[in-house]
């Protein structure tokens, strides 16, 4: 079964309702943009998590090591996410101090999909898994811009084989059935796609992406 990760939250009656949907991650956003929020933000926001087995996932940009151990230990997050660069030095000592997840992110550039297959030893050097999201200058994440997944269907076949796969980079109820179908990811992430504006989910289309990816499933 393909988990869910509703990504960018700002609002903890969100986070509830991605409890309540049956997701496996929520995100935060510490890497900047429009949904940048701070540890406290962070604990509010997530608070609805408490007793459930959702898990908190951090998203991260140029921060060090240490203030990400930092900003992790604040918010009780479950996983880290950096979106800001996956270097073997980075990956080695959160690996060494966290006990949770590492997923580091390969952004994807068009015509360059083949090129994801250098992720492969970020497993080897503490990443448990791979995101995959649409390369956009200056930004990290969170842009709607889709990645083709006929074309990254064989790298990801190539990535699962190791460790598993995020998909992100422009899902929607319209199209994450598609998106799992080409690509057969362990997690999708959501972020725009289920907004009305950045950072406030949208109910409507939160319900209509699980029963999207629900009914893939059948």
């Amino acid at each position: 079964m393909v988990e869910v990760k509703f990504c960018g939250l700002t609002r903890a009656g969100d986070a509830a309702q991605a409890v309540a949907l049956g997701a496996a991650y929520a995100g935060v956003i510490f890497a900047g943009g429009p949904r940048l929020v701070s540890p406290a933000q962070a604990r509010e926001v997530l608070a609805p998590l408490a007793g459930t087995s959702l898990r908190r996932v951090g998203v991260f940009g140029a921060q060090s090591v240490s203030d990400m151990l930092r900003i992790a230990d604040e918010t009780a997050l479950d996983v880290l996410q950096l979106s800001g660069g996956a270097d073997d030095d980075t990956r080695v000592g959160l690996r060494a101090r966290f006990g949770g997840a590492i997923w580091p992110v390969a952004h994807v550039r068009p015509g360059e999909e083949r090129n994801v297959i250098d992720a492969l030893p970020w497993y080897d050097s503490g990443a448990d898994a791979v995101v995959l999201d649409a390369a956009v200058a200056g930004q990290l994440g969170g842009t709607g811009v889709r990645l083709d997944w006929d074309m990254l269907a064989g790298e990801v076949r190539r990535l699962r084989a190791r460790g598993p796969v995020v998909l992100a980079g422009g899902l929607r109820a319209e199209n994450v059935a598609e998106a799992i179908r080409l690509t057969q990811p362990d997690v999708v992430d959501v972020s725009s796609g289920v907004e009305s504006a950045p950072g406030h989910k949208d109910l409507e289309r939160m319900r209509a992406f699980m029963a999207a990816l629900r009914g893939n499933e059948e």
